[in-house]
């Protein structure tokens, strides 16, 4: 005998029968359900979505893929671009093994280092001018007013297992002056980290809006000095092996800028600020007070500690 469509089949091993299938794409009732994925829970309970955290992160995180074409969610009148400045610099000492560098938030200006370290005590004097990271830039060439969004450095031990030595100093504080004597170990900052120079050594560090003008645009024209509005990175080297470079240092700095009038074609294309968001800057008020400034370890460390705080936050 044929069995008919929809009939069942006999018991399974005291189961009960199991229904035939059948045809229902015609009748979407019978279709279970889509159950969107859930949202993730920050403590107390509260939903947090993954884009509130991405959003976060894209403004506290320089070294985040999202925080290349950031802006600062403030409401500000007028349109503006984005660029990102990165690139590294190498650090070598000099015959007793001493070094000194600073870097800095500031966009196209914002590394500096020392000509000598006399000592002891060793004493490195800065020299009369900051470098600047990148002078042929969209921003040096087009741009009018900027701001920084976010900015960081990874520092990275590269000296082999037979040359690595000596301790390393970061320190964050307001930009160092030009032509001054600093007594390296001696310097107080508002944050510092020691560590032993070894292969395999990553540090990062984050920089922080040090007053409420960090969020000020400010004119690049005239800006050939720091941008102190923002904390610095101070790098201080000792007792690694003589004339060597045992350490490299990769920037980033990620910066929003008004078109230049003169400048039509990217006038066109700039987009307005995103609407002032209070939550937001809560936020990264919360990530970068309870983060801190400086997290061993490289960019996905990073990644992973700031998405943390901006889930809880």
């Amino acid at each position: 005998m044929v069995k008919k469509r929809g009939a069942t089949k006999k018991k399974r091993n005291g189961r009960g029968p199991r229904p035939v299938r059948s045809n229902v794409l015609a009748n979407n009732q019978d279709l279970r359900p889509i159950v969107p994925r859930p949202m993730r829970r920050a403590s107390g309970g509260r939903s947090i979505r993954p884009q509130h955290v991405k959003g976060v992160c894209s403004v506290t995180d320089p070294f985040c893929p999202a925080s290349k074409n950031s802006k600062w969610p403030d409401g500000t009148s007028g349109n503006t671009l984005t660029e990102q400045f990165r690139g590294n610099v190498t650090v070598q000492v000099d015959a007793n093994g001493n070094a000194f560098n600073c870097f800095t938030a500031a966009a196209p200006f914002g590394a500096i280092g020392s000509a000598v370290v006399a000592g002891p005590p060793a004493i490195a004097t800065t020299v009369a001018t900051y470098t600047t990271y990148k002078a042929n830039s969209m921003l040096a060439t087009y741009g009018s007013n900027y701001r920084i969004v976010s900015a960081g450095c990874v520092v990275r031990c590269i000296a082999s297992a037979t040359q690595a030595a000596g301790i390393l100093t970061l320190g964050t504080a307001t930009p160092a002056a030009v032509s001054t004597a600093y007594t390296m170990g001696s310097e107080l900052y508002s944050e510092v980290t020691v560590k032993a120079i070894q292969p395999g050594m990553e540090m990062s560090w984050v920089s922080q809006p040090g007053s409420t003008g960090a969020r000020d645009f400010i004119s690049q024209s005239t800006n050939t000095n720091v941008q102190s509005d923002w904390t610095a990175m101070y790098l201080e080297v000792q007792g690694a092996t003589a004339s060597t470079t045992p350490l490299v240092v990769e920037w980033f700095i990620n910066v929003e800028f008004n078109p230049l009038s003169t400048s039509r074609a990217l006038t066109a294309i700039a987009k307005t600020n995103p609407p002032k968001s209070v939550m937001a800057e809560t936020a990264t008020s919360t990530v970068h007070s309870s983060l801190g400034s400086f997290i061993e370890g490289g960019v996905r460390v990073v990644e992973d500690q700031i998405a943390k705080h901006a889930t809880s936050a």
